[in-house]
């Protein structure tokens, strides 16, 4: 079977549906919110910004002086060639989901992947789906429901496009299982910095995929992408939190880490450790949630709608009101990361932190993620820790200290398939007047050594060093890079990359 739907308007103002008569697309919106912090990811402005926006408010933009809106891959291979004969930088950028300074070009040249967002193919026989890189997954997923199929790993912003989720790996609360949205990429076309394309399939040339997977697009621009598609209904049927509360550090990391590491019906996890001053004192809250088949009843979705469809109005709230007040809805909202609903559908784990919080109310946010090896997982925590402990005590930059986990079993993060790891955000509240610039480096710098010293890598879509050596040292690609080194050097016969 096969459809082909264009995704226009999958934009954080309007959700996209294909009409299963037509797969044409209809697009339901309204007006634009008002919020303290507008982060459009559709607009010609919003081009000089990045994530680290919301970190910064007053962030100074990096304007690009030239933008290509491709519609084709021959139109990626001629901005390709264009540039190259100018000897220009071109970045790619779908929605703008980094804070690292890989989607912005300041007078520079930007790659904006808008409309090349349709879906190419959806076979079910096969299993998979192909769609080109500005494909909005939110939209990809949409579609797919209909069908009665979803992604096995969607990430968990409305707005992120194929291609950028591709491009730094990609987690989910189903990763523990599904391992990373990479490990379910099956094919790809790339257009090599060289304007030469290729395709690339997991069966026949599986280390370049992998080289290409996470690379941030050193290597050449992902223009269609074949990803594997799970039969599944993520709308309706729900599964049961297996909840787990403590104030207790220690006693999180052990619950935490035997949700990652259970090999028992856990369809989804995540936790969550939070610190933050209340009338002057500080106060810890736990969570941990493991989600598990429930026989289905229509008083368990009853509780689901009610309990998900309060947050989410709660959180739209926070955006309309006054800043007092919307600080206030936003908050009660994020009482859903502590005390999150009993009753779950798929969509609503997946989507938890995009439709609980709106991160452009109240205090605004930084972030730090770690890609770490369950073995010094422990180690890992306690240290990044304490590495924000010192910063909000010496320095009063910080408001509040969150460490977010979910677990991964990723056969492209590990060489063994069998070892497991977490994705360990570290989400950081931010007084903008102390944390400057300079200690938003200092304190990624400080999370690099960390990682170093624990044997884990960065997820590299958030801040990091700008030290190459350091960065090579961190980045999980580098592995598959220097696999394709070795081969290259043990087969001197063998011809480099063509989009190397």
């Amino acid at each position: 079977m096969s459809a082909r739907a264009e995704l226009y308007g999958c934009t954080e103002q309007a959700a996209c549906r294909v009409d299963s008569s037509s797969a044409g697309v209809r697009t339901a919106g309204g007006a634009s919110r008002p919020r303290l912090v507008e982060l459009p990811h559709d607009s010609i402005l919003s081009l000089g910004y990045d994530w680290s926006r919301v970190g910064d408010p007053a962030v100074r933009p990096k304007y690009p002086a030239k933008v290509y809106l491709p519609r084709s891959i021959e139109d990626i291979a001629a901005a390709v060639r264009e540039t190259r004969q100018f000897g220009q930088t071109l970045r790619i950028r779908g929605s703008g989901h980094s804070s690292n300074d890989l989607v912005v070009e300041d007078g520079g040249a930007i790659l904006w992947t808008k409309l090349f967002n349709a879906v190419v193919d959806v076979d079910l026989a096969e299993a998979t789906v192909t769609v080109q890189s500005g494909a909005m997954l939110a939209g990809v997923e949409e579609m797919l429901g209909e069908l009665g199929y979803g992604l096995p790993v969607l990430g968990d912003h409305q707005h992120l496009t194929a291609g950028g989720f591709a491009s730094v790996g990609g987690v989910s609360p189903a990763s523990h299982r599904e391992g990373m949205f990479v490990d379910n990429v099956l094919a790809v076309e790339i257009v090599g910095w060289d304007g030469a394309v290729r395709r690339l399939a997991r069966g026949t040339d599986a280390l370049e995929l992998n080289r290409i997977l996470g690379g941030m697009g050193r290597h050449g621009i992902i223009a269609t992408l074949t990803l594997r598609i799970v039969a599944i209904d993520k709308r309706t049927t729900v599964v049961r939190n297996r909840r787990h509360i403590t104030f207790d550090m220690a006693k999180f990391i052990e619950r935490s880490r035997a949700n990652i590491e259970s090999d028992d019906d856990v369809l989804y996890q995540h936790a969550i450790w939070d610190e933050r001053t209340v009338l002057g004192q500080t106060v810890t809250f736990g969570q941990c949630s493991a989600y598990t088949p429930t026989r289905q009843s229509v008083w368990k979705r009853l509780r689901e709608r009610v309990a998900f469809g309060g947050l989410h109005a709660l959180r739209n709230l926070a955006g309309r009101l006054p800043a007092g007040l919307g600080r206030v809805a936003n908050t009660l909202s994020g009482l859903g990361f502590l005390l999150p609903p009993r009753f779950a559908t798929a969509r609503n784990i997946e989507s938890f932190t995009e439709k609980v919080v709106d991160h452009t109310v109240g205090d605004p946010v930084r972030f730090y993620a770690a890609l770490a090896p369950m073995s010094t997982y422990g180690a890992l925590f306690r240290e990044l820790h304490a590495i924000a402990t010192r910063y909000r005590d010496e320095h009063g930059c910080l408001t509040s200290i969150s460490l977010y986990v979910v677990g991964l079993r990723s056969p492209w993060l590990a060489a063994d398939e069998r070892e497991r790891h977490c994705d360990l955000l570290l989400y950081l509240g931010v007084v903008p007047e102390a944390m400057t610039s300079a200690r938003v480096d200092a304190l990624a710098r400080e999370v690099d050594a960390a990682c170093i010293r624990h044997g884990a890598f960065r997820y590299m879509h958030s801040r990091t060093s700008s030290d190459p050596a350091i960065r090579a040292r961190i980045d999980p690609n580098a592995r598959h890079e220097a696999r394709i080194r070795q081969e290259a050097s043990a087969d001197p016969a063998a011809k480099p990359a063509a989009n190397a």
